[in-house]
């Protein structure tokens, strides 16, 4: 019996399973795991990795995944599995606990038991073995406290001691499409993500307006490096001097259009833009996305019809604390255009000023890479 790592791929990395097996070995080896063995089952990648924990941990992180799982991978005879989903549920379920047992077989599996077989004999025992904790089965895996899932392979078994949701998406640089981002608050770090989750290959620019914005926006690009599984990234960064007296919704906008003309004067076809019309005036929306056509340039709008929604993804990311309410963020749809035009000469010489001042480091993502960015700022 050994443990394994399972990676389930989403839905969307059916046509690139070579690939992201290949993603998910070279995240690993870039922090230092050994994997010492890959099987590839049909609805799953198994890996004998020298730190589990840490590699389901590392994994679920990488985009294309649907779930990674910690297993014990057994001969796929009936008395092999049955018996180790009995020890598995010993182990897992506490006290007054309901569980379910899910059965999954491969259409390449040899066997001859179907998986309701392997539930009910294994429920059975459990039901027995567990009596004096008050644990009982559930009727269906919505009401369970504990799934033990089990999914039966070619020639193994994995029975799951411990199962992760992962991102989701497509892998990393399916697209072969590279597309420009910056990165000057939580929405357009989410926008980015959101990016690398469809497939997409960012470019990235830092841009901020003070030292405090620096720390909290690097720290966004080491939140979205640890997506990436990339040795090495090459990164723009660049200062904006917005004054502290302007009013915050008119500088959150200047901020928008600043980067967007930035985006814009980069080489590069796609440019990623955190504009949702729920947050920002319907007409801004609208005006910035005409100026990316304009220079014919695609303009990629992850969250621009997006409401309650965006909340619900910056949790999926793990950026739901740097994230305020959506009442904070939105900016009044009574703000007027006519007023905002007076501040346009305004963006034009800060873009200008920050591409002239723009500098561009290459770096190995790492304990220090905080420091290494600051320092070469």
């Amino acid at each position: 019996m050994n443990d394994v790592l399972l990676v389930f791929p989403s839905a969307f990395s059916a046509n690139c399973k070579n690939m992201l097996m290949s993603s998910i070995i070279k995240k690993l080896e870039l922090e230092r795991m050994t994997v010492t063995k890959t099987l590839c089952e049909e609805s799953c990648f198994v890996f004998k990795v020298n730190d589990l924990v840490e590699a389901a941990c590392s994994t679920k992180e990488l985009f294309g995944i649907d779930r990674v799982a910690i297993a014990k991978q057994v001969p796929n005879t009936f008395s092999q599995v049955v018996s180790t989903i009995i020890a598995t549920g010993k182990q897992i379920i506490l006290p007054k606990e309901k569980f379910f047992i899910k059965v999954q077989i491969s259409s390449k599996a040899k066997v001859n038991y179907v998986g309701r077989d392997i539930a009910f004999v294994s429920a059975g025992d459990l039901i027995e073995q567990l009596a004096s904790t008050g644990a009982r089965p559930a009727k269906n895996e919505h009401e369970a406290d504990k799934i033990i899932l089990s999914y039966i392979g070619k020639d193994y078994g994995y029975i799951c001691i411990q199962i992760d949701k992962a991102l989701g998406g497509m892998p990393f640089g399916y697209q072969n499409v590279r597309v420009l981002c910056s990165i000057h608050n939580v929405l357009s770090a989410i926008s980015s993500l959101i990016a690398i989750k469809s497939g997409f290959v960012p470019e990235l620019l830092i841009l901020y307006a003070n030292s405090e914005e620096l720390l909290q926006n690097v720290k966004l690009f080491g939140h979205i490096a640890d997506r990436m599984g990339l040795k090495r990234h090459n990164l723009r960064i660049a200062q904006i001097d917005l004054s502290d007296g302007l009013d915050q919704s008119l500088k959150v906008m200047l901020k928008e259009s600043i980067s967007a003309k930035i985006l814009l004067q980069l080489p590069g076809k796609g440019v990623v833009l955190p504009l949702s019309a729920t947050i920002y005036p319907a007409w801004f929306v609208e005006w910035t996305m005409k100026k990316i056509i304009l220079a014919k340039k695609t303009p990629w709008m992850p969250l621009m019809l997006l409401t309650d929604e965006i909340q619900q993804i910056a949790k999926v990311f793990d950026l739901e604390d740097k994230l305020l309410s959506i009442d904070n963020l939105s900016i009044s749809t009574l703000f007027e255009k006519k007023e905002y035009r007076k501040h346009l000469r305004k963006v034009d010489i800060l873009s200008k000023k920050a591409m002239k001042n723009m500098k561009t480091i290459s770096l190995k993502v790492g304990p220090n890479y905080l420091h290494d960015i600051i320092d070469a700022v």
